[in-house]
């Protein structure tokens, strides 16, 4: 990912991750998040019949816009419970969120972008 789409993702006003599975297809907000080796992190401490439906459907897509602008992102997902990246994560999040339990981080591997913004000339483009 360039550095663009990096910013959009790190600076977007709003985002929404959307998965479908066994709870059919469920869209949910997304607050925190970053992008370590093109791989976006999404850290979940509310996210039940999301984390089950990408755990039997691993793709999902992420939309982060601000005003009219935005992307989508088409993701294959993996949870991740234990280990460096987890330790690290709940580390950090304990500082920032002391009221919060990380119960796991999300690690979205990016397939396709698109443009999702209000413009008719880039609306639905592919991005990468």
């Amino acid at each position: 990912m360039d550095q663009s789409i990096i910013d959009q993702i790190i600076k977007a006003e709003a985002r929404a991750l959307a998965s479908v599975g066994p709870h059919g297809v469920n869209v949910v907000p997304v607050s925190v998040v970053s992008v370590q080796n093109n791989q976006i992190h999404l850290y979940n401490f509310f996210m039940g019949k999301t984390v089950e439906n990408f755990l039997a459907e691993p793709l999902v897509a992420l939309a982060c816009w601000k005003g009219l602008e935005g992307i989508q992102i088409k993701a294959t997902a993996a949870y991740i419970e234990d280990g460096e990246l987890f330790d690290a994560a709940k580390t950090e999040m304990l500082v920032r969120f002391p009221d919060r339990t990380l119960s796991g981080v999300i690690v979205l591997t990016p397939t396709h972008v698109y443009d999702i913004s209000a413009d008719k000339a880039r609306a639905g483009k592919v991005i990468v």
